[in-house]
């Protein structure tokens, strides 16, 4: 469910009473049907759009794939207890967990709840929900949005480079000594080599959003954003990625490399033997005219 092509099935939407449910696409680009919100930081709205809909939206088949974004459901619940009560010990906390965790699959982890200055947030990875005033959900929301999206990239980067440990393994000789029946790979080799700089190139995107300084003065739009990022330990996440993406480059620049002057060397090879081959026939046709001047002198 965490995907950004899955489905939701129109019984899951079943909200809480007395709450809102809303679907949100988060993309570079939205399609027809959407509404589009200024949500989230500067930076992150450089990189992607917010738009909301119906949560009936969802169930449009290819909406996620054709835009390639995240989708969840968002479920906003009116509360307006005063912030000095307010706690985890609310009514409805367990509900808004229950209600999150509904939509998460069992390799998602538990889902992120946290209680900051009157308003209550629970985040999974299909699935977000707000409760408290309504002032305080305006100024959270796109704090959690923002961070629904950063997971989402995170998981995707994370996921792709665990599947592609024994791809490095499988090539990890090349980066040493180049043969020619490996050049038989050199595509496959190029492949996984632009695999590897998109990923850092998403991970610098990512880094300005993640590794933010704090804002002063502080507000709950930019204190919820920070407890979101601590609780999920994106910064720690964030250099993992990095250290691991450092071992990826440490072998297919050298393969680049490898490739690149295996071929250059062929090419100089080859363009020698013509030389050689050019001046032996010169040589030869001189061979041939001396005979005949020898030979008409006698």
């Amino acid at each position: 469910m965490s995907h950004a092509d899955s489905s939701f099935p129109a019984e899951n939407h079943a909200s809480i009473p007395g709450s809102t449910v809303q679907a949100v696409l988060l993309a570079e680009h939205l399609p027809a049907g959407w509404q589009p919100a200024k949500l989230g930081s500067r930076i992150f709205r450089q990189h992607t759009s917010v738009g909301f809909a119906a949560p009936e939206q969802l169930t449009t088949a290819g909406t996620a794939r054709q835009d390639r974004g995240h989708t969840l459901l968002l479920l906003t619940l009116p509360d307006l207890t005063p912030a000095a009560d307010f706690s985890l010990n609310q009514p409805q906390t367990d509900a808004l967990r229950i209600w999150v965790a509904a939509g998460d699959s069992v390799d998602d982890g538990p889902c992120q709840l946290i209680q900051l200055q009157g308003v209550l947030m629970c985040v999974g990875s299909s699935r977000a929900a707000i409760s408290g005033t309504p002032d305080r959900i305006q100024a959270v929301s796109g704090s959690v949005l923002e961070h629904c999206w950063l997971q989402a990239q995170m998981l995707r980067l994370e996921q792709q480079i665990s599947e592609r440990w024994h791809e490095l393994d499988e090539d990890t000789p090349a980066a040493f000594e180049l043969t020619e029946p490996m050049l038989d790979r050199r595509q496959q080799l190029q492949d996984r080599f632009r695999q590897m700089i998109a990923a850092k190139a998403l991970l610098a995107r990512l880094a300005p959003l993640i590794d933010c300084p704090a804002v002063w003065p502080p507000t709950l739009t930019t204190q919820a954003a920070e407890r979101l990022r601590e609780k999920s330990r994106l910064s720690d996440r964030l250099q993992f990625l990095r250290d691991q993406l450092e071992v990826f480059e440490r072998v297919y620049e050298p393969c680049g490399q490898r490739i690149s002057d295996f071929l250059s060397s062929r090419k100089s090879h080859t363009l020698e033997w013509v030389i050689i081959v050019l001046l032996a026939f010169e040589t030869l046709l001189l061979v041939v005219d001396l005979l005949s001047s020898l030979s008409a002198g006698t």
